[in-house]
């Protein structure tokens, strides 16, 4: 994974997008490096979108180019977990075998009532959060 420097990433607002006559929430910590106490700070302020019942049960978490270790993997899921509101699909985009079987482990330990996939193109991940064919 490419370094870059703290002072040139480039941090961009998550958001809710129209798809398909649907509505998914783009989480996106992408392209943060090795900065992972950045990403999780973050998270935890989207978190507070998340949780409001008026965001979509359907997620899209885009980590391309972010390194996910452990306590990272682990916020996150935790941070899922948390929503007192049932969310229904959640899609992670981007991430390397290591980091899928990461968050694989997590979420078959956890009691999650949301379907999870693990989908590298982001077109397929909205699709499939959808089930548009």
């Amino acid at each position: 994974m490419k370094i870059i420097p703290k002072e040139r990433l480039i941090v961009r607002n998550s958001f809710e997008i129209a798809f398909a006559g649907g509505e998914i929430w783009c989480e996106q910590l992408d392209s943060l490096s090795v900065y992972t106490d950045l990403v999780k700070e973050k998270f935890l302020k989207d978190m507070e979108q998340i949780r409001r019942p008026s965001c979509s049960a359907f997620l899209a978490v885009n980590l391309h180019e972010t390194l996910v270790n452990a306590e990272l993997a682990q916020a996150i899921v935790q941070g899922f977990l948390g929503v007192e509101r049932r969310l229904m699909k959640i899609v992670f985009v981007g991430l390397d075998h290591g980091e899928k079987k990461l968050f694989r482990s997590l979420l078959k330990q956890s009691d999650c009532s949301f379907s999870y996939e693990f989908i590298d193109d982001f077109e397929k991940a909205k699709q499939w959060l959808l089930n548009v064919k």
